[in-house]
């Protein structure tokens, strides 16, 4: 079912695939010595942060087509994209950048989606 939530859920997953391209080639350019301002090895959250860029397409892609896990994909990469926060800045009081607050919202909006929809139907495409 496509209302409001469906569009505000696939401009987020855009913006989401947008940032973590960004990001990961800031740190494989070290553009504004994004390199030196992170807790874990840079190397490591450029592999992640592509990964992760690839699994926001995977999920825009699920959510365009009706694929009733791209939701729960969502969901997760949500959950992932928070918490990432925390182990990139290294500590429990954060900073919060826009970023966070886009995960936060898509983890908000995906659960009650999930539960306007109630999972997979007879269509398991």
């Amino acid at each position: 079912m496509r209302n409001w939530i469906w569009y505000v859920l696939v401009i987020l997953n855009i913006e989401k695939i947008i940032q973590h391209i960004f990001v990961t080639y800031a740190f494989w350019r070290d553009i504004g010595g994004i390199r030196s301002q992170v807790a874990v090895s840079p190397d490591l959250l450029m592999i992640a942060g592509a990964c992760i860029a690839i699994l926001f397409i995977i999920s825009l892609w699920g959510l365009l087509t009706n694929k009733w896990w791209a939701n729960n994909l969502l969901i997760g990469l949500a959950i992932f994209d928070i918490l990432g926060e925390f182990v990139a800045q290294g500590r429990i009081d954060i900073a919060i950048p826009v970023s966070f607050v886009v995960a936060v919202v898509i983890l908000i909006l995906a659960l009650v989606y999930r539960r306007q929809n109630k999972g997979p139907k007879s269509n398991l495409g």
